[in-house]
């Protein structure tokens, strides 16, 4: 992470570079200083801005243990443990500490030898090291600078950027989440939504906020909000900046996502979908409280995470239409597979034809030996293989030929189902959401009729709530 982001000198006082920590920090000093960019950040805002962040972190740092504006004291440590404002050794005077935090910010000495900013290139006179830039080495590594270097020139603006970070960002007591977008109203409209939601931290602690929330709701939120669902990729940078194990994590969705989003607010059986997903992924404890919120962990479903350790909305998708604690009704059922179907053509890029194989399955499952709903089952255990797919497959070819019945499909259209090639594992996903709309349609008995109707009930009460949950504040609990 120590790398530049930004290689042409800075002509304002303030610009956001391509390095994900200081352009988020960029962005939140021009929310704090309510300018439409960093670009329109003045000297005065600089001013304002600075004596802001002094005293919030001063203020935080003397806090008491029990205080809600301690809770920020501890967001402040995961991101600069070894800082003047979070060092144990750290002075408990709030006169004094705010007289060593502001001088952090004072402006750059220009009779002072100067170098270019590592962040923006500006003439810089300040140089800073680990215990006050986010993710620039640990403890670990005793010095990782050159011989005789004793940090990284940091101008005046990106040191305010640098400690404005955690406004931006989405933030809980161990870590940080940045958003960096293509499209920059989608940025901004993030960091507006975390600066609000820091506010309340200082005010209430982290107590005060919603259980559940995730950083990607933010972040789809503020994908939707860009025009007619302009095509726009986005990033995810969640860190922790610890002494002694720090971490960084990222996460992506594709360019196709603002348009996927647009469509599915677009028409109403996708919506409906898309909030059967939200109700299936919401979850409570014994005693009630919500433990995850669905709206926050079906936007996670559209992020995938750079070391493959992420879930899939159409995995998700396929667990929620197979797994055995919900029942469908036939309309939720074909909401649910068109949901999926339109994630995997507008975001994937596929358009599979795979309605002859699932109609073999069905038959099979419809008219075989034994019960309809212990070959469901069978086919359940072997839907995401492609070998024992591929066996099943073979033994419905011969069981419906055997019986004289007709068969819609044959080897040439399974195929793309049980090689292991990019994308068939999807394609199964998909092929047993369509087995299941094709039973329900026909009206095979895979289920207890009577529970269905009892959970169908409950659904349809759940379903009120707009797309992405209430508005934009409701995770973070009343003021």
């Amino acid at each position: 992470m120590s790398v530049p982001g930004g290689l042409a000198p800075a002509t304002v006082p303030l610009s956001a570079t391509s390095h994900p920590l200081q352009r988020a920090g960029a962005w939140a000093v021009a929310v704090l200083a309510e300018r439409r960019t960093p670009g329109e950040v003045n000297e005065t805002d600089l001013d304002t801005v600075a004596s802001r962040l002094v005293d919030d972190v001063s203020a935080a740092a003397v806090a008491a243990k029990d205080a809600p504006a301690y809770d920020w004291w501890k967001v402040l440590f995961a991101l600069y443990p070894n800082s003047k404002a979070t060092h144990s050794k750290r002075p408990r005077d709030h006169a004094v500490l705010k007289v060593a935090v502001a001088e952090m910010f004072t402006a750059d000495d220009m009779h002072a030898p100067t170098r270019p900013c590592t962040f923006c290139g500006t003439p810089a006179s300040a140089v800073w090291a680990k215990s006050t830039l986010p993710m620039f080495d640990t403890n670990k590594a005793l010095n990782t600078l050159p011989p005789g270097v004793v940090g990284w020139p940091v101008c005046r603006g990106c040191r305010i950027a640098a400690w404005a970070l955690p406004y931006g960002a989405w933030v809980t007591a161990g870590s940080a989440t940045v958003l960096s977008c293509e499209e920059e109203g989608a940025e901004r409209s993030f960091v507006a939504r975390n600066v609000r939601r820091a506010q309340r931290i200082m005010h209430l602690g982290l107590n005060g906020l919603h259980a559940g929330a995730r950083a990607e709701l933010v972040a789809v939120r503020a994908m939707r909000s860009l025009r007619a669902g302009l095509p726009a990729a986005s990033t995810l940078w969640s860190f922790k900046n610890d002494n002694q194990e720090p971490w960084l994590r990222v996460s992506r969705t594709r360019r196709a996502v603002p348009a996927f989003l647009a469509t599915v607010e677009g028409n109403a059986e996708l919506r409906r979908g898309w909030r059967l997903l939200e109700v299936a992924l919401t979850r409570h404890d014994k005693s009630g409280e919500l433990v995850a919120s669905g709206p926050a962990e079906a936007a996670r479903l559209l992020f995938e995470a750079e070391d493959g350790r992420s879930r899939s909305l159409l995995s998700q998708v396929h667990y929620v239409l197979a797994g055995p604690e919900w029942c469908w009704s036939t309309r939720n059922r074909a909401a649910l597979t068109r949901l999926a179907f339109i994630y995997a053509e507008e975001v994937l890029g596929m358009n599979p034809d795979l309605k002859p194989v699932a109609t073999v399955v069905a038959d099979w499952i419809e008219h075989g030996s034994g019960s309809p709903r212990g070959r469901l089952a069978e086919y359940r255990n072997v839907a995401l293989s492609d070998y024992k797919l591929g066996t099943l497959l073979m033994q419905a070819h011969f069981r419906l030929t055997l019986d004289g019945r007709p068969v819609a499909a044959g080897p040439e259209d399974w195929r793309p189902l049980i090689q292991q090639r990019p994308r068939a594992w999807e394609q199964r996903m998909l092929l047993a959401a369509t087995v299941l709309q094709i039973l329900q349609e026909r009206g095979v008995a895979v289920s207890d009729a009577r529970a269905e109707a009892d959970e169908e009930a409950r659904t349809e009460q759940m379903l009120e709530r707009p797309l992405l949950g209430i508005d934009e504040d409701d995770e973070m609990g009343a003021v």
